[in-house]
């Protein structure tokens, strides 16, 4: 199996001072849990022991903690209700994403994203059955947000459609920008729109004023502001299908999937208050990518990591959870997730003062669509092709190798801040070649270059006339990347 380790990225006034040792990794591996679903999307858990499984075409059944259905019919069925042409023909459309309501079973209800037969994206609720947990029941369906999506047949894709709830009892919803490429209709920049976008409500209050079955929090960062939807919590975003919250911190990991290049994870800290604007599609990453963009005039807000895929046009992040688990102590802290396109499941965790972002795991492209995670913080990768669950997995024997080749390639840059004038020190594990890049917080690269380095420390010395700002300096091999921050001080 090969091994690398993808390009981290963060604009963060850090840098990396002296070698340090990575945590052990984890012996990343997927074990058998449950079969025998037709399309899964999703997984859930309501707080107990059981799991709830999604099928995209509109079922969802739930599975013990061995991973044995329960019932032979589904918990739900809205396959009358979903509209999708998948699997006949390539189509992003269908059930994506449910959530419990925070306090169930005192609050019996569950929330689905899905689209209908009129194209547009619903977001309702749900009850379970009183005198039957393992049944919700269809009639109660309350439909809280129907968001237009494009009509033409070239929007097929771009619907996003997870839903979560996060610590402050708020719902939080992703969709895309509404599809086709490149984002003609420019949604992800317009806040008038869902489209494009991360929304917030308040599930247990309805505002009856605006006839609506759900309320806006007041704390929505565009609350009065007028000719914006005020449920929008974040904004540039393309198809952010999977996000998820760190059960511990509270923290928001919000990946989006990029257009030919970039796949990018974008971290938001609980205690921050929401209204950034992710870039796209003015940018793809922390890259230029459309210069007649409609800027929407929030300052952007770049990836904490990105990787690129130049070498296939093939790249879909697929996001996954931070373990919070207790039977993998490596993996305790890590913020793991794959690749649609690729089959490689990876791992993000912050040490010292940076980012790494550190392949594991090779699976077989174009299967693994989404994770979940049960009541205590287990997690699972669902293979959408074979119907399967898997168990996410630390196969427990010795250290990853990846780590003893991580371990020996360091940088140091100083001094920093500095007038253009900088030093790059590097230990390298072998001689090889390099690229150094520098790009400034727009985005724009101002140095590339291809250094060789021997074995041992490397001392590169450079000297460009660059304005005063922040800047990011990244260093790449054929198997690692390393992304460091430094400010130029006129």
């Amino acid at each position: 199996m090969k091994t690398r380790i993808l390009a981290c990225a963060c604009l963060m006034l850090t840098f990396f001072t002296n070698a340090q040792k990575l945590k052990d990794l984890p012996n990343l591996e997927l074990a058998p849990f449950a079969e025998g679903f037709k399309y899964p999307i999703d997984l859930a858990n309501c707080g107990d022991s059981r799991l709830f499984v999604a099928e995209r075409l509109g079922k969802i059944w739930v599975i013990d903690s061995t991973g044995e259905k329960i019932g032979n019919t589904p918990f739900l069925n809205i396959t009358d209700e979903v509209f999708t042409v998948f699997p006949q023909e390539y189509d992003e459309r269908g059930l994506l994403g449910f959530a419990f309501h925070p306090q169930y079973p005192d609050s019996p209800y569950f929330y689905v994203n899905y689209t209908a037969y009129d194209s547009n994206s619903h977001i309702a609720r749900f009850m379970v059955d009183p005198n039957n947990p393992n049944k919700a029941l269809k009639n109660s369906e309350l439909t809280l947000l129907v968001v237009e999506q494009p009509k033409s047949e070239e929007f097929v894709n771009h619907k996003a459609g997870c839903l979560k709830f996060g610590a402050d009892g708020y719902l939080y919803g992703t969709l895309g920008d509404g599809g086709f490429m490149g984002d003609p209709l420019n949604n992800a920049q317009d806040l008038t729109t869902l489209l494009g976008k991360m929304f917030r409500i308040d599930v247990d209050k309805p505002d009856l004023k605006r006839n609506l079955n759900y309320s806006i929090p007041p704390t929505n960062p565009f609350v009065g502001m007028n000719g914006v939807r005020e449920e929008i919590w974040a904004s540039g975003l393309r198809n952010p299908f999977r996000f998820s919250f760190d059960r511990l911190t509270g923290d928001l990991w919000l990946p989006d999937v990029g257009q030919d290049k970039w796949e990018e994870i974008n971290v938001e800290y609980a205690k921050q208050k929401g209204g950034k604007n992710y870039g796209w599609s003015c940018y793809e990453g922390s890259h230029n990518y459309k210069a007649n963009c409609d800027y929407n005039g929030i300052p952007y807000t770049f990836p904490k990591v990105q990787y690129g895929h130049t070498e296939n046009p093939c790249g879909a992040i697929t996001g996954g959870f931070v373990y919070r688990g207790s039977k993998y102590p490596r993996m305790y802290g890590m913020y793991i997730y794959n690749d649609y396109c690729t089959g490689k499941y990876s791992v993000v965790f912050r040490q010292t003062q940076s980012w790494y972002n550190i392949k594991l795991l090779d699976e077989e492209d174009l299967e693994y669509v989404s994770f979940g995670e049960d009541s205590k913080g287990e997690l699972y990768s669902i293979d959408q092709p074979t119907g399967e669950v898997e168990k996410v997995i630390d196969d427990m024997e010795g250290k990853h190798p990846v780590a003893n080749i991580a371990d020996k390639l360091n940088i140091k840059l100083s001094p920093n801040p500095n007038h253009g004038q900088f030093t790059i020190e590097l230990n390298a594990p072998r001689r090889e070649m390099f690229t150094v890049t520098v790009t400034n917080a727009m985005g724009a690269k101002v140095v590339s270059e291809t250094r060789t380095a021997i074995a041992g420390i490397n001392r590169w010395n450079f000297s460009h006339n660059l304005q005063k700002g922040i800047y990011l300096l990244h260093i790449q091999n054929a198997t690692t990347g390393i992304t460091q921050n430094f400010v130029v001080d006129k």
